[in-house]
């Protein structure tokens, strides 16, 4: 049963192959961890391999919703460090998600990538590696960057809404050099023990979106400047397929993300029975599976999976 067997990435080795990944539950008190979603992710975290906590903003001009997490100063680490405590103590890991939401902020500074000025590039690419080095202090054992969904990052990615002309504009190469930049100077900073992931919209499913030849092409580029872990998701299309409903339904965008490269890729989407997980990894679509929805509505929903595929086997 591969479900239930480790995987290690770099100095960690994962209990079993099921992650909950980032959801926002805007459960935060001005940006800070509260007592409600430490007791959220605790719950959870019980037989489950990796927790990947919902996205943090960077910067206040990059918030995506009022009680969105924040990890754009030192003041939100003591909080975090207590949130990491109590996923460590139920026996699983803990990787941060960081975001900027560019034009999609709530905030009256949102930034357009395309009018975008050096000085612009260089405060919100600190503001991602300051902001990934305090997920360290806080004790995690990661950090992924949020590069889907139509956020910040993955307004770079997608040709659809990247319209610059200079290096950071045209074709892929400098769509991602952004992330590439983002990457090695964190990785710099956080040194060769610490987990570095990407959520990638790999595909925007829209004629002059990102196209399926880019995955290869960006996955093995982000993996060559630092990236540890692939996490597939939708582009522009946000975190549902327009095009399926199966579980998995980004199935092929992580399949092509995990024949191209060597680290473990993550695939999330529409996946709520344990039989379904573990048919996904025995097709060799992805490494590990991301449960939502059905983490959502049942707090044990690794152990009652785990528990059930060990009956049927």
């Amino acid at each position: 049963m591969i479900i239930d067997s480790p995987l290690k990435i770099r100095n960690i080795t994962l209990s079993n192959r099921i992650v909950l990944p980032p959801m926002a539950r805007e459960l935060s008190e001005e940006g800070k961890v509260s007592d409600e979603l430490i007791d959220y992710y605790q719950k959870r975290a019980d037989g489950t391999g990796l927790i990947i906590v919902e996205h943090s903003y960077v910067s206040p001009e990059g918030i995506a919703s009022k009680r969105q997490l924040s990890m754009a100063d030192d003041s939100v680490i003591d909080g975090f460090k207590k949130l990491t405590d109590a996923i460590h103590a139920q026996g699983s890991f803990a990787i941060a998600q960081i975001s900027h939401a560019g034009f999609e902020s709530m905030s009256e500074d949102k930034l357009n990538l395309n009018e975008m000025t050096p000085e612009d590039m260089d405060e919100v690419r600190n503001a991602f590696i300051e902001a990934a080095v305090r997920t360290q202090k806080a004790g995690f054992d990661g950090v992924e960057i949020h590069s889907a969904h139509g956020y910040f990052l993955n307004q770079f990615y997608s040709p659809y809404t990247n319209k610059r002309t200079d290096e950071y504009g045209g074709d892929l190469e400098n769509r991602i050099r952004l992330h590439n930049e983002i990457i090695r100077e964190v990785r710099d900073r956080v040194g060769e023990d610490y987990i570095i992931a990407i959520r990638l919209g790999a595909y925007d499913y829209l004629d002059d979106g990102s196209k399926l030849e880019d995955i290869s092409i960006a996955v093995n580029s982000f993996i060559e400047n630092g990236v540890d872990l692939i996490d597939i998701s939708g582009g522009l299309c946000r975190y549902r397929s327009p095009v399926s409903k199966e579980p998995g339904y980004f199935k092929e965008l992580s399949k092509i993300a995990k024949e191209s490269c060597d680290v473990p890729v993550i695939l999330t989407g529409g996946v709520k029975k344990a039989k379904d997980a573990e048919r996904l990894l025995e097709e060799e679509y992805c490494d590990l599976i991301g449960i939502g929805r059905a983490f959502l509505m049942d707090a044990e929903w690794s152990k009652k999976a785990l528990y059930k595929l060990r009956k049927i086997e």
